[in-house]
């Protein structure tokens, strides 16, 4: 039985460090150390565990411990004998000076209780260590000291340790994060359980839906468009954009369309996560430029080759029942990888042309604009093929992420503008009031740097759909 669904191999190839993050945070001495070169990320729990390993192997055995209590019962046993010859002796002819008498006696009654004292302490002792489980019980030096620095100095852990004994090290870059005060941190990008890097399927489809919205939307949205800084909030102008350019008609009330959701055309598109590659992560020096505060983050280093696998199911386009139903429409032709290429091509030439004007502007980030230079040159080498470029993940840029220069496009200035006041698109309210016609926006990029310089921009790739056999 052939396939219901057309199914496609993506290869996608980073051109500049892209970065999908996690969520999560790593934190120095926690979660990783430095050296003058290089940051190590470790395996706390591993380290840890050697670290106590290692500490237990340094304590004295339960037999040494005994043996070490005789040794100090004999030593008492032998001071109580001579107390209590002491204070016979005292007894038997006291110093004739009231004073002294008084001073000696008190000094052999405190010596006698001490003595007492001490035994009943090794008595405890013992009966302690002849009937302790074998439950370890962490010691305090550890629990106060358990940062890598605090681990390093205790001489119970190395970093050469960190580079060969299997499972401490769970990667490593070259360089070290920025210090903004106190502890650093870094921003932790995706990776599997293995720690090898990979795409999210989620990543790659929002990237293809953002393409498909910034094409169609002058011929399926413009009347919204003209509207949308009327709606209550920003995620509801969103919205209805999208409905009309992603929603099929729905033919007839039928139970089967039980939520709006299902008229959307991109619940046919399906992306797979991609293959993990074995790539340790790029150490980025990120900041927001031009005056913006550095942060440092994990990135796949450009160069690097992911695949993933496409799949676009044909029965909503094609079955009779399924299309008395929800009408797609032409999306059949929209979703083919010829269509999707080409509009993915316009697409990064309006970016490539907008990111060139910004940086003209900007002659202290010319690394940037010979970066966007030769991803032109690039581009224009895609024509006539099932290849196109595009930013994804963190970093990117609101450009990639919006309809971009539509929503400004002709008399749609003073309803942008109006959208910026309205929803607070700058996150500062002040700022946002503030923004009038013909301003740029946004008017920050992020950038890795290298040597304090700007020196690439976040997230581009270059996607290629092949035809794959099932």
């Amino acid at each position: 039985m052939p396939s219901i669904n057309r199914v496609y191999q993506l290869r996608i190839e980073t051109l500049s460090p892209l970065c999908v993050l996690s969520g999560s945070r790593l934190y120095e001495q926690v979660d990783f150390y430095t050296d003058r070169e290089t940051t190590y990320v470790f395996n706390s729990d591993a380290v840890l565990d050697l670290v106590l390993q290692r500490w237990l192997e340094r304590q004295p055995s339960r037999e040494q411990q005994l043996a070490r209590l005789a040794e100090r019962e004999e030593r008492l046993q032998r001071r109580k004998q001579k107390n209590i010859e002491d204070i016979k002796r005292f007894e038997a002819s006291p110093p004739k000076d009231p004073r002294k008498a008084q001073e000696m006696e008190q000094r052999l009654i405190a010596e006698a209780k001490e003595i007492k004292e001490g035994l009943a302490r090794l008595k405890a002792e013992r009966s302690s260590l002849e009937t302790e489980s074998t439950t370890v019980v962490v010691p305090p030096e550890l629990l106060q000291n358990s940062g890598i620095g605090d681990l390093l100095k205790t001489r119970l852990l190395t970093v050469d340790d960190l580079r060969t004994v299997p499972g401490l090290l769970r990667y490593s870059y070259a360089g070290r994060p920025e210090v903004k005060s106190g502890q650093s941190e870094i921003l932790a990008c995706v990776k599997d359980p293995a720690d090898r890097l990979y795409l999210p399927g989620s990543t790659l489809k929002g990237a293809l839906r953002t393409v498909l919205a910034w094409a169609l939307a002058p011929e399926r949205a413009a009347q919204v468009l003209a509207q949308f800084a009327d709606a209550e909030d920003k995620r509801n102008a969103a919205a209805a954009i999208e409905r009309n350019i992603f929603y099929g008609r729905k033919q007839r009330h039928d139970k089967r369309v039980s939520h709006n959701l299902l008229l959307d055309v991109m619940r046919t598109v399906h992306l797979s996560d991609s293959q993990p590659v074995s790539q340790n992560p790029l150490l980025a020096q990120v900041r927001v430029f031009p005056r913006g505060s550095p942060m440092t983050v994990e990135a796949v280093p450009d160069g690097v080759t992911f695949t993933a696998v496409l799949q676009i199911e044909q029965y909503p386009f094609t079955g009779q029942i399924a299309r008395s139903v929800i009408d797609f429409g032409d999306w059949a032709q929209q979703l083919q990888p010829a269509r999707l290429a080409e509009l993915g091509r316009q697409r990064a030439r309006v970016l490539i042309e907008g990111e060139q004007t910004y940086f003209r502007q900007h002659p202290e980030a010319a690394a940037i604009t010979r970066f966007y230079a030769g991803l032109a040159e690039r581009l224009a080498g895609l024509e006539g093929t099932n290849a196109f470029l595009l930013p994804i993940g963190w970093g990117a840029g609101w450009r990639s992420k919006t309809l971009d220069n539509l929503l400004r496009e002709g008399n749609r200035e003073t309803i942008f503008v109006q959208a910026v006041h309205r929803y607070n698109l700058k996150l500062h309210r002040q700022r946002s009031q503030r923004f009038q016609a013909g301003d740029r926006f946004p008017d920050t990029r992020k950038l890795v740097m290298q040597n304090g310089q700007p020196w690439l921009p976040l997230g581009w790739v270059c996607l290629t759909i092949e035809e794959r056999r099932v």
